[in-house]
């Protein structure tokens, strides 16, 4: 009884060290496809620039750039953070799976229309005329009493 219970609590630990082994190897080959080209490009084109434009020009402008966009993020997080501490772990958790499976839905479905030119010719459509309704109809048959 004691190796068999011990073997199920082995074989989930297994499993689960399984599951985390792939995700990271996963992560892994994720940045190393698509995140790390970028930096290599990143990387030559800041060396060129340098070169083109000089040293303090390049490295003046990306501080310029660096400020400007990250500028409000640490205000924008600490309120973000206080938000969420007030969430129950159940909800931050389902908001992760859900978050999950927007981003697979929205990389593998795109619907066939767009909203907004959708919206847009509906507008412009002129207006329907709508059949007569039947108290005129039955009206219009009798002579009229003076």
């Amino acid at each position: 009884m004691i190796a068999t219970l011990f073997e199920i609590v082995l074989y989930i630990v297994q499993s689960l060290l399984a599951i985390v082994w792939w995700i990271a190897g996963y992560l892994f080959w994720v940045f190393v496809w698509l995140v790390l080209p970028f930096a290599v490009v990143a990387y030559v084109a800041m060396r060129a620039a340098e070169k083109i434009f000089g040293q303090q020009t390049v490295r003046a402008w990306l501080m310029e750039r660096s400020r400007r966009l990250g500028g409000g993020i640490w205000e924008r997080l600490s309120r973000l953070l206080v938000a969420s501490s007030v969430l129950p772990f159940r909800v931050l958790f389902w908001f992760a799976i859900f978050a999950v499976w927007h981003s697979v839905i929205s990389l593998l479905w795109t619907p066939k229309w767009r909203p907004w030119s959708r919206a847009w010719s509906k507008r412009w459509k002129p207006a329907k005329q709508s059949p007569p309704s039947p108290a005129r109809s039955s009206a219009a048959g009798r002579p009229r009493v003076a």
